[in-house]
Formats: structure tokens, C-alpha cells, sequence
């Protein structure tokens, strides 16, 4: 059973919890009020079949917890200019293999702004270092759609009969017109014998399996079956 992965979702929330960092000494810390920077993802996966009747079914669902790697000390000033902060927390981003590139400029975006928030608290004021953690939730579904690989392989297969044809080739105009004779269909009237090469009226194409008509004409081939000339020369 072969399952496609679809586009992962990503949610994220940022906030500062309720500890003090005043205390830790990093080689990082300077003079200045700092940003405790840490991420924290949980990826999410879950398995889906879907039948070919539309209904979804789940085969497996989990979550395991990746913690970040050691908190990152940022100058609070650093985010004043909106476009280098944005840049440091991707680069960050960058070293979470579990998060997709294209979601680090959303959720850079939340950190920059809420770090140059939580600079005005009034309850953050006086303190050195102020910490902001990064909650970041991925999901990641794979599905096997019995309907596409049953599109897919009846697509295939028509191709393949297509290309190869199986060994058919159409037969050459000049071949048919060799092999084709033109007979004329009679009304079928009871006990009357039927001439050699006449068609009854009753009798239909081989192609397109209507009924010839009284008086009209039919081509036949040396295996006796019997076409409308619009029919076998196409």
C-alpha cells in the first residue's frame, strides 16, 4: 500500500513563562536587557485511507514531543529592526529539521513582534532577561487514496495499450481497397432466396452495429463481415 505525504500544517504559539533568568550566567549575557529564545515542537502524524467509496478511515495516529536545544540569548534592541531580527530567529528555525522552511517567516514574524510587546510590561520592568518560548505543533498526514491509484492505474494501462497496440498496425488505404467489396442490401422478404454478396436488410454493421437499410450499399470484407462504408474506412 503506497501513501502520498500532503502538505504539512503548522501551528505555533509564543508566550513568556512565569520564570526568573536574572540568575543564569552565559558567556552570551551582556550589559544589556536580553530575550531568552527557545523552541519546543511536537510533530504530529497521523495515516488515512480513503475507499474508493469516499469514506476516510485512520490506520495509525501519534504525536512525539522533540525538545529544542539550549535556549539562544538575543539583545532585546536586536529587535528593533524588524528585518535582522527576522532573519536570526530563521536562522534559529533552521536548525529544527522538523519545521519547513516555509513556515519560518510566520512564525518569526509572531516572535519579533511579541519580543518588542513584552519590552513594555510593566511587569518586566527592571528585569535582565526576559523569556520568550516558542510552542510549534506540526502536522504531518499521509493518505492512500484508493480512488487515485485505481485513476492512475486505469490511465496506465490505456497508455500502455496505446503505445503498444498489441502488435496491431492499421492496415494500409490501398490494402483495403483490395480486399473490400461493395454488395447492395435487399428488403428481406419471406422465402426468397438471398443473391451471393447481398446483405439483408435485417443484418446490422460490424462497427457500429445499426441495421442496414433496404437498397443501400455495404462494404465486405474476405471474412464475410459486413461494414458501412462511413464505418470501415475511417
Amino acid at each position: 500500500m503506497q501513501f502520498v505525504q500532503l502538505n504539512p500544517r503548522v501551528s505555533n504559539r509564543v508566550w513568556q513563562p512565569e520564570i526568573n533568568l536574572d540568575h543564569v550566567d552565559s558567556w552570551q549575557r551582556s550589559s544589556k536587557v536580553q530575550a531568552y529564545v527557545k523552541f519546543f515542537v511536537q510533530v504530529k502524524r497521523r495515516t488515512r485511507y480513503r475507499t474508493c467509496e469516499g469514506n476516510l478511515v485512520l490506520l495509525r495516529s501519534g504525536s512525539s514531543q522533540v525538545s529544542s536545544t539550549k535556549g539562544v540569548f538575543l539583545d532585546l534592541d536586536m529587535f528593533k529592526s524588524y528585518d535582522y531580527s527576522c532573519r536570526e530567529i530563521s536562522i534559529l528555525l533552521g536548525y529544527r529539521p522538523e519545521v519547513h522552511e516555509d513556515f519560518h517567516a510566520c512564525i518569526a514574524d509572531e516572535v519579533v513582534c511579541f519580543a518588542r510587546k513584552i519590552g513594555n510590561w510593566v511587569s518586566n520592568m527592571g528585569r535582565k532577561v526576559l523569556p520568550i518560548y516558542v510552542d510549534i505543533i506540526v502536522e504531518e498526514n499521509f493518505l492512500h487514496d484508493e480512488r487515485y491509484w485505481l485513476t492512475r492505474a486505469l490511465r496506465e494501462s490505456a497508455m500502455e495499450f496505446e503505445r503498444r497496440r498489441y502488435g496491431m498496425v492499421p492496415a494500409r488505404k490501398s490494402a483495403l481497397k483490395g480486399m473490400l467489396k461493395r454488395v447492395r442490401v435487399e428488403g428481406c422478404v419471406k422465402g426468397s432466396e438471398a443473391k451471393r454478396r447481398c446483405v439483408r436488410e435485417r443484418e446490422s454493421c460490424t462497427i457500429c452495429l445499426e441495421e442496414f437499410e433496404a437498397g443501400s450499399e455495404a462494404l465486405c470484407m474476405p471474412c464475410t463481415h459486413i461494414f458501412h462504408a462511413g464505418c470501415i474506412v475511417k
